[in-house]
């Protein structure tokens, strides 16, 4: 493991030192980084999928269980029925996904104390997972909340 001192000066000089933090837990696993990144991607475009296709059956595939969801929007399909997903950028190391995310949909519920509008919307997000055993386990989120208020009050 890298010491914190270490890693800063590793990334002044542009090292990848980050990915040394990544190989003891793929070295022990047996897995070869292409051979989880293919993984991962495979299990992204499946969680994709679920989504977009707003199917229950896949997303039950896709989730560990337990799953454990830190933060996030809860009853997001209530409020943005028509809810798609485009993932943006990813990055996969070791058991990790991370995901720039561009979310659309029309406001048809009531969020955040505002009624709904009628409007299309787009949500801004990075997602972050933990895979185990092939599957989501485990997310963290950060959201454009303030963007979407704008959009939703018309600012």
């Amino acid at each position: 493991m890298l010491s914190r001192r270490t890693a800063f000066a590793a990334a002044a000089i542009g090292a990848p030192a980050t990915f040394g933090l990544l190989r003891p837990a793929l070295a022990e696993s047996g897995a070869c980084a292409t051979d989880q990144s293919a993984a991962n991607a495979t299990l992204l475009e499946r969680y994709v999928a679920a989504v977009n296709g707003n199917d229950a059956a896949l997303r039950r595939q896709v989730f560990a269980e337990p799953y454990i969801q830190h933060g996030g929007i809860k009853g997001l399909r209530d409020i943005f029925p028509d809810l798609h997903l485009t993932v943006e950028d990813r990055i996969f190391g070791g058991d990790r996904i991370v995901a720039r995310n561009t979310w659309t949909g029309t406001h048809r519920g009531a969020f955040l104390g505002i009624e709904p509008t009628g409007k299309q919307v787009t949500i801004n997000t990075i997602d972050i997972w933990r895979v185990e055993g092939g599957k989501l386990a485990e997310h963290w989120d950060v959201i454009d909340i303030a963007g979407l208020q704008k959009q939703l009050r018309g600012e």
